[in-house]
C-alpha cells in the first residue's frame, strides 16, 4: 500500500512507460505514447458497451486484461460497469490503484497477475459480460507459443461471450513479431462472430493494428448491431466450401450478416461488391432485398441486407416437400427476363439460390452473381443452357449429381411431357435468337410447335453444353492452381498430382467428345442432308463447333506440360 503515501506525479513518474492517457489527469497527455488511439478506440469500446448493456437492461461486468495504466478500465467503471483488471506490472497496479481511490464511487478491482492464470483459475463461466484484450497476447505468444494462446482463447470464449481485442502483426519490426500467427484472427475463431472493426497506430512502428470484435452471441457490423439467432460457414447444405472456409453468414431479425475473408484471387471481395452495386440499384419489380451497410478492408468484406422469410427450393427438394413447379418456373423466367431488359444477367442460376418465400413468390437470391458480364457457360447460350439444367432438376423435383454444376449435356427430351411443348418451341429458335425474353414468351404461349425438332439443334445444344461443361471443370483448375501459386504451404507435390489427374481426365472427356461428336455426323449418315441444315441454320458450324473443343484440347495439354 506504499501507493498510497505517494502523489500521482510521483507514481506516474516510475512508470516503465507511460502508455496510455492517465484518467481524469489530462496534464499527463502529452506523454502518453498512444493518446489518440486510445480515445479512438475508447470510443468504439463504448459503442459496444451501451448496446450489450441496453440488450442486457443493467451495468456490465467486465474483465480488463492487460489494463495498463487503466484507461479502459477506469472509463467503463465510470459508466457503470464492474471491472477486474489485471496486469503484471506493479507500477501499473500503483497507479490504477491510486486513481481508483481519487474515483472511489467506481466499482473496480485491480488486480496484480499473468492473464493466463487469471483466465484458467480465477475467471468462473458466464462471471463476465465483456472481456478487453488490447495489444497483450502477442506477448503470451512469444513466451508460449501460438498454439498455447490458441487453447487459451478456447477456454476464454468458453467462460466470456463477447471480447474486444487489439493484436499485434507479425509484420511489425520487434523482436517477438515472427513468433505471431500469419492471420490473427486465428486466435479468436473459437468465438462464433468476429470482425475487424479496425485499424489503429501505435508508437513502436508504421504498421497499425487491427481490432476486432468477438462474440458468441452479437454480432456488430459498421454501426449495425443485434443477436445472432444462427450462424452458417456454408451458404447451403451443399456447399463444400467451394471458396475454402472463408465465408462467414449471420442470421439475426430480418438481416443477413456476410463477412468475406480475403482470398487468393479476390473472388470474395468482388462478389460481395458486386452484391452492394447491386442491391443499389432498384429495378422495378425485380423482388430483392434492401442493402444496410457495405465495407471492406485488408483483411475482409462486409455486407448487411435484409432478408426474406423462405426456404430454399434445393432444401424443399432434398426433404422431398411438394411444390408447384410450373409456378416456379414462371417465376423465375419473369425475374430473370427483368433482369435481362436491364442488360443483367444471373450467373449461378442454382436450385440453392431460389428462395420460395413464405409470400408465395419466388426470389432469385445471391444478387453478387447478377453482372452484366456472362460468366456462367462462355456465352449466352451457355448461360441458358445451365438455366435448363435448372429447370430440368425443378421439374423432376430432384436435384443432379454434385460435382462441377456444369451438365455435360441438355436435351430437350430431358424434361417431363408437360414442358414438351414449351421446350419444342425454345429449340426451333435459331440459337442467335436465345434470350429469356423469348424463352419466357414461349412458356406463355399455349399453342403447339408446328415443327419437329431438327437434329442440328440437339446437336449444337450437345456441343455447346459440352464445351461449357469442360471450361468450367478447367477454371476449377486453374482456380487451384492460382491458390497453390500464392500458398506455397499447400503448394506441394501430391497437389500436383492429383491436378494434373483431373486434368489428365478432362482431356480424354473432351477426346471422347470429339469422337462422339465424329461417332453422331457418321452413324447418321448425314454428311449432306445435316451439312445443309447447319449452313442454312447456323452458318457452316462443322468446323466452328469442333474448333473450340480442340483448342481446349490444345490448351489443357499445354497446361499439363507446364505443370509437369
Amino acid at each position: 500500500m506504499t501507493y498510497k503515501k505517494q502523489s500521482i506525479s510521483e507514481l506516474v513518474e516510475q512508470l516503465p512507460e507511460v502508455y496510455q492517457p492517465i484518467f481524469k489527469h489530462p496534464e499527463f497527455n502529452a506523454q502518453a505514447s498512444r493518446t489518440r488511439a486510445c480515445f479512438d478506440r475508447l470510443e468504439t469500446i463504448i459503442s459496444f458497451y451501451d448496446y450489450i448493456s441496453k440488450d442486457k437492461g443493467r451495468p456490465l461486468k467486465v474483465l480488463d486484461l492487460g489494463c495498463a495504466q487503466g484507461f479502459f478500465s477506469l472509463n467503463l467503471a465510470a459508466r457503470g460497469a464492474s471491472v477486474t483488471a489485471v496486469d503484471y506490472s506493479q507500477p501499473n497496479i500503483n497507479v490504477c490503484n491510486k486513481l481508483a481511490d481519487e474515483n472511489n464511487g467506481l466499482n473496480i478491482e485491480f488486480l496484480l497477475g499473468s492473464i493466463e492464470t487469471i483466465i484458467r483459475e480465477r475467471v468462473k463461466e458466464q462471471e463476465y459480460d465483456l472481456v478487453l484484450g488490447l495489444s497483450v497476447f502477442h506477448h503470451l505468444v512469444y513466451e508460449h507459443g501460438a498454439d498455447y494462446v490458441f487453447g487459451l482463447f478456447e477456454e476464454l470464449s468458453s467462460k466470456v461471450e463477447t471480447g474486444i481485442f487489439e493484436f499485434a502483426l507479425n509484420s511489425e519490426p520487434l523482436y517477438w513479431a515472427d513468433a505471431q500467427p500469419e492471420e490473427p484472427r486465428q486466435l479468436i475463431e473459437s468465438y462464433t462472430f468476429n470482425h475487424n472493426l479496425s485499424m489503429h497506430g501505435t508508437h513502436l512502428s508504421v504498421v497499425e493494428r487491427p481490432l476486432y470484435f468477438a462474440s458468441n452471441k452479437y454480432w456488430s457490423v459498421g454501426g449495425n448491431y443485434g443477436v445472432i439467432e444462427h450462424a452458417m460457414r456454408r451458404s447451403h447444405q451443399l456447399d463444400n466450401y467451394y471458396h475454402g472456409d472463408k465465408r462467414r453468414y449471420y442470421f439475426s431479425d430480418n438481416k443477413i450478416i456476410k463477412i468475406f475473408l480475403k482470398d487468393a484471387t479476390n473472388c470474395n471481395f468482388n462478389e460481395l461488391k458486386n452484391e452492394s452495386v447491386f442491391l443499389e440499384r432498384k429495378i422495378e419489380g425485380f423482388r430483392s432485398s434492401d442493402l444496410l451497410c457495405y465495407g471492406s478492408n485488408e483483411s475482409e468484406s462486409w455486407l448487411v441486407r435484409t432478408s426474406t422469410p423462405g426456404r430454399l427450393l434445393l432444401d424443399i427438394i432434398m426433404a422431398g416437400d411438394e411444390y408447384d413447379d410450373e409456378k416456379i418456373v414462371a417465376d423465375i423466367l419473369e425475374q430473370i427476363s427483368l433482369l435481362e431488359e436491364h442488360g443483367l444477367y444471373h450467373n449461378d442460376l442454382r436450385p440453392w439460390n431460389i428462395l420460395l418465400g413464405d409470400d408465395g413468390k419466388v426470389h432469385v437470391i445471391d444478387y453478387g452473381s447478377i453482372s452484366t458480364r456472362i460468366s456462367d457457360g462462355d456465352d449466352l447460350y451457355g448461360q441458358i443452357l445451365s438455366f435448363f439444367a435448372l429447370i430440368k432438376e425443378i421439374a423432376h423435383h430432384s436435384i443432379r449429381e454434385q460435382g462441377s454444376q456444369r451438365p455435360q449435356f441438355i436435351s430437350p427430351h430431358d424434361f417431363p411431357e408437360k414442358y414438351k411443348k414449351w421446350i419444342a418451341k425454345v429449340w426451333l429458335l435459331p440459337s442467335h435468337q436465345w434470350n429469356f425474353k423469348n424463352i419466357y414468351a414461349a412458356f406463355l404461349d399455349e399453342s403447339e410447335a408446328n415443327e419437329d425438332i431438327p437434329v442440328s439443334a440437339i446437336l449444337e445444344s450437345y456441343m455447346s453444353s459440352a464445351l461449357n461443361h469442360m471450361n468450367w471443370q478447367i477454371k476449377l483448375i486453374q482456380n487451384r492452381i492460382d491458390t497453390c501459386d500464392t500458398n506455397s504451404s499447400i503448394h506441394n507435390h501430391e497437389l500436383d498430382v492429383k491436378l494434373s489427374a483431373k486434368i489428365d481426365n478432362l482431356c480424354e472427356k473432351i477426346d471422347d467428345t470429339n469422337n462422339s461428336i465424329a461417332g453422331i455426323i457418321d452413324k447418321n449418315h448425314i454428311e449432306n442432308q445435316l451439312r445443309n441444315e447447319l449452313n442454312l441454320v447456323y452458318a457452316s458450324t462443322s468446323w466452328k463447333i469442333t474448333y473450340p473443343v480442340r483448342l481446349l484440347s490444345k490448351l489443357v495439354r499445354k497446361l499439363l506440360r507446364f505443370r509437369g
